[in-house]
């Protein structure tokens, strides 16, 4: 098989390990790849699929195969590959092919590309054929049913996802991973009630895990629980959670709660970590000029101004702030400042304010 290396978009080597590129200019020249590991294989086709390189990608998947035809390791991430990237068709046919495997992972994800192509009732059928096959087997009973579960819930079927796993709790108990299943679903359908008694579960499980506690703080925040929602980030915190995106979960719920004060502390603190965010001063700016504290807003102005000194608008509202505290000498040379560092042309709104403040003195 022989690529086209001229209409071959541009592929950065540099970005990649040595035996891709030895591949990748085999397939170009139609000569065979020669000996690849099994995982240097799977890494292979994971690039090409990233680069957008379908074709290729399917290539080594049947190079792989031929190479080590009996490798289940290998087979089971290369299933895995194909269902991250959404080739149904690719993966029914691989499941299919493998579905006598000692393990269950294929049947999973042959349920899985069964109802992304839409087969709903051979998906089921599938389903009720595996529950009997895999009966008085706890541990793949249970895996059958998340696979069907998490499909379920990616197609949108979120009371089937629902049924299915409460059909499968009373025999496993309470798996965290079902739970989070089912809580998923139903704050897709929006029912706060439920999403609430299953959090409590959840927590219940693991009460010292910060991850846990964040999720449970966005579940809460998609059902509108704002209050539930603080209470868990503001946990997941002071359980010393490394993720800086639960600090900013927790800035926003605080502003849908209209908590500007509680907001702004939790801006500083996450200014104090990370200086250089110039989305959450904006953020900060804005907040300030909502609730009208216009001198702790120019200190956020500043630092936006530090970071992106070619944004017409921080003047203007570096301006704005000065003349909302009577300082108007200050707010012509907030305008004249911007009209300095700008580039050229693109300081026509300062001049234009700044000839109206001058002329209105």
């Amino acid at each position: 098989m022989m690529y086209d290396s001229d209409n071959e978009d541009y592929i950065n080597y540099e970005e990649f390990p040595d035996y891709f590129e030895n591949f990748n200019n085999s397939l170009k020249q139609g000569i065979s790849p020669g000996y690849y590991e099994p995982d240097e294989l799977c890494e292979i086709v994971d690039i090409y699929f990233s680069e957008g390189k379908v074709d290729e990608g399917k290539y080594t998947i049947n190079y792989a195969l031929k190479m080590y035809p009996e490798n289940e390791e290998m087979i089971y991430e290369l299933l895995l590959i194909l269902n991250d990237f959404e080739l149904w068709n690719d993966l029914l046919t691989l499941s299919e092919k493998y579905s006598n495997l000692s393990q269950v992972w294929a049947d999973g994800h042959k349920l899985t590309s069964l109802l992304h192509l839409g087969m709903e009732e051979d998906a089921f059928q599938y389903f009720k054929t595996m529950k009997s096959k895999y009966a008085g087997d706890e541990e793949n009973l249970s895996i059958i049913y998340q696979a069907m579960a998490e499909a379920l819930y990616e197609v949108d079927l979120y009371d089937a996802a629902i049924e299915v796993i409460e059909e499968i709790l009373p025999i496993v108990g309470e798996d965290i991973d079902l739970l989070w299943l089912e809580l998923q679903s139903f704050a897709a359908i929006e029912d706060k009630e439920s999403v609430a008694e299953l959090g409590a579960r959840i927590q219940n499980l693991n009460p010292m895990d910060a991850e846990t506690w964040s999720r449970l703080g966005n579940a809460y925040k998609e059902v509108n629980d704002i209050k539930k929602s603080i209470e868990a980030y503001e946990f997941a915190q002071s359980l010393g959670i490394e993720d800086p995106n639960n600090l900013l979960s927790l800035i926003s719920a605080y502003e849908k709660n209209g908590n500007f004060s509680k907001a702004l502390q939790k801006i500083d603190e996450y200014l104090t970590e990370y200086p250089d965010s110039y989305v959450v001063c904006l953020l900060a700016i804005n907040i300030c000029s909502e609730i009208e504290n216009w001198s702790e807003g120019l200190k956020y102005v500043e630092n936006a101004i530090r970071l992106d000194p070619q944004m017409e608008s921080l003047y203007l509202y570096k301006c704005k702030f000065y003349l909302r505290l009577g300082e108007n000498r200050k707010a012509i040379k907030a305008l004249e400042e911007g009209i300095d560092v700008m580039q050229e042309g693109r300081s026509e709104d300062l001049k234009k304010q700044l000839n109206e403040l001058k002329n209105n003195q």
